[in-house]
């Protein structure tokens, strides 16, 4: 069944999956607002009104071929984290509408576009650890930096660059050239619904 409909830079796309209740989770199990799992996915575009599956050719910076799981995973993250400019969302099944509404109860930064504490990004909660006017830096379960823009939360960097990019934002903030945003913290608040030392991926 149709779970997406979004248009990513210019371009019409359709995910669709099955869709099933994830099985009762065991304590040490990862993160419980995305209470469903989605399988067999496949990614259709649209052009000129006809609609054909989308062959994906991009390969990922570790040099691994990149899936429909993966295309789904990064739309994810995108919705989660708000992002504008490159993303329009049409629409958004059910399920995966309850796991953003999770999602929107912790917004770290309010204003033009609410920049979210807590994020989905390639199977992972993160959570906002530092925020300036150029860029955010969420961190993940691994204690791991993840770089955005702030402007339109689009992705920077998911690997080390983001270690140099935190780094350089510091150095930033020392010198004048950025300067840090305020946020709320929600601190332990996602111990009720996550375990960030102990989860694994969410299965999609």
């Amino acid at each position: 069944m149709k779970i997406l409909d979004f248009d990513l830079e210019g371009s019409h796309f359709i995910i669709e999956a099955d869709i099933s209740p994830r099985q009762e989770a065991d304590d040490d199990m990862e993160c419980q607002w995305l209470r469903f799992d989605f399988d067999n996915t496949q990614v259709y575009k649209e052009t000129d009104g006809a609609v054909s599956p989308f062959q994906i050719t991009a390969v990922a910076w570790a040099g691994y071929q990149l899936t429909a799981d993966h295309a789904l995973k990064d739309v994810i993250g995108r919705i989660s984290r708000n992002e504008t400019g490159k993303l329009t969302v049409h629409y958004i099944c059910p399920e995966l509408q309850e796991f953003f509404d999770e999602l929107k109860k912790y917004p770290a930064i309010s204003g033009e576009r609410t920049i979210p504490y807590f994020i989905f990004h390639d199977g992972d909660i993160a959570r906002l650890a530092y925020a300036t006017n150029e860029f955010l830096y969420y961190e993940d379960s691994n204690y791991m930096p993840l770089m955005f823009r702030t402007v339109d939360g689009t992705l920077v960097s998911d690997n080390e660059f983001a270690d140099m990019g935190l780094y350089e934002s510091e150095e930033n903030v020392e010198n004048g050239t950025e300067h840090i945003l305020p946020f709320t913290d929600y601190g332990s608040d996602v111990e009720s619904a996550c375990d960030l030392e102990d989860e694994e991926d969410l299965e999609i």
